[in-house]
């Protein structure tokens, strides 16, 4: 799909996101009547990833490190600070959505809703799902396909000769843009087998990432207000059922070494 804007700009333009300066080789690539590629470097998306997550932490109620949640999740990942090199931090949203994300900058949030209905292992295999993406890279590419979105949506704000500034609204639109973004199903098959792995080196049921699907099936194919809680999860996460199959088969073929 081409997004088409008529504006000219310098290759050398700083954008301002959460107002830090992000320098940028070519942020926009283009042709005169449409954008044919954006190029962000790695530092760019984490510095991007970071001013994203303040901003979600600023937007959704974060729960303190001494509430019944916030002990929680400290007592199931406080062991862990890095994961393949990467530091790592975790977070609980106070929000009924049976969801978790994770962002570039090794930043991990879980909701509250997601904690409610599965148990320590199985919120221990969705957040090892979710590194997973982190250590694939597939974090790093959602962000830069949502800030493409959201720049070119808004590129009379967003991509100009002088110095300009991501505002609150352009952060939304980050946020909405990577709210949409759908993995394939190659792309969630490997984190997947990631969580899997990530379950047996943390001395977690093997069977975890399994039951967490199969969880996740199973309230979505209930209806009423449980199936609601968990839409957007279950869509984000194509074949779910399938996935939860694969990951049976793994786990019976582990356990009979």
């Amino acid at each position: 799909m081409a997004f088409v804007f008529a504006i000219s700009f310098s290759a050398n333009a700083q954008f301002k996101i959460g107002g830090k300066k992000i320098n940028l080789d070519k942020a926009v690539k283009a042709t005169s009547d449409a954008v044919t590629a954006i190029t962000l470097s790695d530092a760019d998306i984490a510095t991007l990833s970071r001013e994203y997550m303040e901003w979600m932490d600023t937007h959704n109620p974060l729960a303190s490190a001494d509430s019944e949640l916030g002990q929680r999740l400290q007592r199931l990942t406080g062991h862990i600070s890095e994961v393949d090199g990467m530091k790592v931090n975790f977070g609980v949203y106070e929000v009924i959505d049976v969801n978790a994300f994770a962002c570039g900058d090794g930043s991990i949030r879980v909701c509250a809703g997601l904690m409610e209905v599965m148990t320590d292992d199985e919120v221990m295999a969705v957040i090892g799902h979710e590194i997973g993406h982190v250590v694939n890279t597939d974090t790093k590419d959602a962000m830069k396909n949502a800030y493409m979105r959201s720049a070119v949506t808004n590129a009379a704000g967003a991509v100009s000769e002088k110095v300009s500034e991501l505002a609150d609204s352009d952060l939304a639109a980050i946020a909405d843009a990577l709210a949409d973004a759908q993995y394939s199903q190659k792309q969630e098959n490997a984190a997947d087998d990631y969580a899997f792995n990530f379950c047996i080196k943390n001395n977690i049921d093997p069977y975890a990432m399994h039951k967490s699907l199969n969880k996740l099936v199973e309230m979505y194919e209930s209806g009423g207000e449980k199936a609601s809680r968990i839409q957007q999860m279950f869509s984000t996460h194509p074949d779910s059922e399938k996935r939860s199959i694969r990951m049976k088969e793994k786990a019976d073929n582990y356990t009979k070494q």
